[in-house]
């Protein structure tokens, strides 16, 4: 049964997949889990293969670093702060600045 439901769970939409986090505490293990981010990445990097990218627009002073499994790494040009977003799901994260020069800063 676990199975089916993951199977299901991972061909849901992002919104609808954070909205079934708060069903009951199973369901919230099992979407944590880095298996399910996988396979729910999986699902719809085909899914976007299909029907087009997602584009993402940045407002203001912001540089975009890197991208990686759905995440994207930007940087703040005003006052040098970095931060992971996950556009699909619109959370940020702050992270603290690296202690080594990239190129570029």
């Amino acid at each position: 049964m676990n199975d089916v439901l993951e199977e299901i769970l991972a061909r849901l939409d992002v919104k609808d997949v954070v909205r079934c986090k708060s069903v009951c505490k199973s369901w919230y293990d099992l979407i944590s889990s880095t298996y399910f981010v996988k396979s729910h990445l999986k699902h719809s990097y085909i899914k976007k293969h299909e029907h087009g990218y997602l584009r993402v627009a940045f407002r203001g002073g912001f540089s975009l670093v890197g991208s990686c499994d759905g995440l994207v790494c930007i940087s703040s040009n005003d006052d040098d702060q970095l931060l992971l977003t996950n556009p699909s799901t619109r959370e940020v994260r702050k992270l603290p600045m690296p202690r080594i020069k990239y190129r570029g800063k």
